[in-house]
């Protein structure tokens, strides 16, 4: 319930920044040209319940990253991972070498939405709904940016984080965990 209401506050702020933003039709969310945009972002999450798996996490997670331009809108993304487990106490670190961004509207904040797949290894194998180090990792994510200048962004975002084993080794249910972000982009 608590991340339900946490997006809900998340796409309310970027419709409330982004409504009333026109720019003319020359100016892509993405110019052309620009430079490979390096990303940190960090923020806190918990496991959301959605499989018969009884696990209470909570997390800080780290996330630098890379994205390229593809397109006025859209970009290539690579991520790694680092994960912090509290309860009980564990890490997963990975990389996200296969994301996509697309970012609606125009103007200095821009609503986006992403997706990512990638692997890593982790050490929280006493949790029911892990049960191999190895393990893949599936994100999807919905956020803002700000424009800080032409070279810098800040960024808040949402994220569902599905780690799993992909079937290799069942059962298989997967941790998922809501996060939120904050961020830099330079």
């Amino acid at each position: 319930m608590k991340a339900a209401w946490l997006a809900a506050l998340v796409i309310a702020a970027a419709a409330a920044t982004a409504s009333g933003q026109e720019a003319p039709a020359s100016a892509p969310p993405i110019p052309e040209g620009r430079p490979p945009e390096w990303s940190l972002q960090a923020g806190y999450g918990f496991s959301v319940k959605v499989n018969r798996g009884n696990s209470h996490e909570h997390l800080f997670l780290l996330e630098p990253g890379v994205a390229f331009r593809l397109g006025p809108r859209l970009e290539y993304l690579v991520e790694t991972h680092f994960a912090k487990y509290f309860t009980p106490e564990g890490s997963m670190i990975g990389v996200v070498p296969v994301g996509g961004r697309y970012y609606f509207l125009h103007g200095p904040v821009l609503p986006y939405l992403s997706l990512g797949a990638g692997l890593g290894w982790t050490d929280l194998t006493t949790l029911e709904e892990i049960n191999r180090r190895f393990n893949f990792l599936l994100e999807g994510a919905i956020g803002v940016r700000g424009r800080v200048s032409d070279t810098q962004a800040w960024t808040l975002e949402f994220r569902w984080s599905h780690i799993s084993n992909a079937g290799t080794v069942l059962p298989n249910l997967g941790l998922n965990c809501a996060v939120f972000l904050a961020g830099m982009r330079f």
